[in-house]
């Protein structure tokens, strides 16, 4: 995972609206270790700052906030597009060339060329922040199933986001302040039913939306929803659909430029990725598991077992 985070729009003079980023970015280390940036705007009211986990394309090309090649548009990315290599080549074919492997540079030309509809084509786990000095907007989106995290607030006419609410809260410009309808949903349904959050008037950027800041005012779009077909089908059509569906995952997933492991314990769950990733993986799949002393909770002899069968090089953290 990375982080990222940034304020539209801050209303602070450059020097204090740098403190504040360099210690946004700061509370987001432990999400991006590999390396970190930051950018200001040439008004110095806006800024957006990452910390960034190495996963494609390791190298400095890689470095975010990326910038596009007119220096327009500055992007901050959470996450990883999963068709990211059929977009490159489908722009290729379009006359774009890249300066970089990663997905990140991907889903800026595809901003660039097609705008917020763009995020209708990624397949994939995502949060992203896109800033376009030119039109002087910001455009945030999250991915489809909500997999990445996004938070927001907005004071007059500022709109501040992170990865993390306490990134936010760091910040000392967001009021501590729970809200009771937050608490309420936690203790109805053992979870902060989104948009919410338990600081008041902060909120999660929900699943499947992304939001656009212009002049002071955001607008919120929905582009992505779950659709189900009315009709029912056969019982063989539906398993050599989820069948395909889970190889077809578990392969996108397994793209990476360093090293892929899966948590595995006794389970049908991690058993079946594992078995999955077995006919995909071009290394030598790493699997990992948490045992137990006591023999009521350990699943720790069936997950070597597992990982044996598929040829896994296992590791084992005993409790």
């Amino acid at each position: 995972m990375c982080g990222i985070a940034g304020v539209i729009n801050s209303g602070l003079d450059r020097g204090k609206l740098e403190r504040i980023l360099t210690g946004m970015q700061h509370q987001l280390h432990h999400r991006g270790p590999d390396d970190r940036g930051l950018f200001i705007s040439c008004d110095g009211k806006t800024g957006l700052v990452n910390t960034r986990l190495a996963i494609l394309d390791l190298s400095s090309a890689g470095h975010q906030p990326m910038v596009s090649a007119d220096e327009r548009y500055r992007i901050v990315l959470n996450g990883e597009i999963y068709n990211f290599q059929t977009l490159r080549a489908e722009l290729e074919g379009k006359g774009e060339t890249f300066r970089s492997h990663s997905d990140t540079e991907v889903v800026l030309k595809m901003y660039e060329r097609y705008g917020p509809d763009s995020v209708r084509e990624l397949e994939g786990m995502f949060a992203l922040a896109i800033w376009d000095e030119q039109e002087q907007t910001c455009f945030l989106a999250r991915d489809p199933l909500g997999i990445k995290p996004l938070y927001y607030y907005e004071t007059n006419g500022a709109t501040w986001f992170a990865s993390e609410l306490k990134t936010l809260l760091g910040t000392s410009l967001v009021p501590r302040r729970l809200s009771l309808e937050a608490v309420a949903g936690y203790l109805l349904f053992g979870a902060v039913p989104e948009p919410l959050t338990l600081v008041e008037n902060v909120r999660a950027l929900p699943a499947g939306h992304h939001l656009l800041w212009k002049h002071g005012r955001v607008r919120l779009t929905k582009y992505w929803d779950i659709q189900f077909d009315d009709e029912p089908i056969p019982e063989a059509d539906a398993i050599e659909l989820v069948r395909n569906a889970l190889q077809e995952s578990v392969g996108r997933h397994l793209v990476s430029d360093v090293p892929v492991g899966i948590f595995l314990s006794g389970g049908i769950d991690s058993t079946a990725l594992v078995a999955l990733a077995s006919l995909h993986a071009s290394n030598e799949l790493r699997t990992f598991c948490i045992s137990f002393d006591d023999p009521k909770f350990d699943e720790g002899s069936i997950a070597a077992r597992t990982a044996q069968h598929f040829g896994a090089q296992h590791s084992d953290w005993r409790l």
